[in-house]
C-alpha cells in the first residue's frame, strides 16, 4: 500500500506514518525547479547544522566549553524541523496553489532565519556555533 511521496520517507517496518505529503509533480512546471532548489537549500541548511554539531562536539573534547555543544544540539533539533514547517512548507504550498499568504509567510520566516544564520556565521563565542 503506497500513499504517494511522503516526507520524511520512512521504511515500512517503522510503525509511524510520515508527517507531510510532498510531490513535486503537483507543482506547476514553471515553479517546479525553484521549489526543488528551495528543498535542496533546506537540506543544505540541515546538513550545515549537523556539521556544526560535529564541530562543536570535537571542539568540546579539544578543550572548548560544553555550552557551544549544548547550543549546537538545540540549534539542530530546533531549526531543522522548524525551518521545514515554517519556510519550506509555505513556499511549497505557495507554488502549488499560488497563495500570496504562503509567499508572505515564507519571506518573513526565511529572512528571519537568514538573519540568524548571519549572526551564527560571525561565530560569537558561547552561541553554539563552531
Amino acid at each position: 500500500e503506497t500513499e504517494g511521496p511522503n516526507f520524511p520517507p520512512l521504511p515500512g517496518f517503522i510503525p509511524i506514518k510520515p508527517c507531510f505529503y510532498q510531490d513535486f509533480d503537483e507543482i506547476p512546471d514553471q515553479h517546479r525547479s525553484m521549489c526543488k532548489k528551495m528543498y535542496h537549500l533546506w537540506m543544505l541548511n540541515s546538513a550545515t547544522l549537523a556539521v556544526n554539531l560535529i564541530g562543536c562536539f570535537a571542539w568540546m573534547f579539544g578543550g572548548g566549553g560544553v555550552t557551544n555543544f549544548g547550543l549546537a544540539i538545540i540549534w539542530l533539533l530546533m531549526f531543522t524541523p522548524c525551518s521545514y514547517v515554517c519556510w519550506f512548507r509555505p513556499i511549497y504550498k505557495a507554488f502549488r496553489t499560488d497563495s500570496s499568504f504562503n509567499f508572505m509567510m515564507f519571506f518573513f520566516v526565511f529572512m528571519a532565519q537568514v538573519g540568524i544564520s548571519i549572526i551564527q556565521s560571525i561565530g560569537i563565542p558561547g552561541w553554539g556555533v563552531w
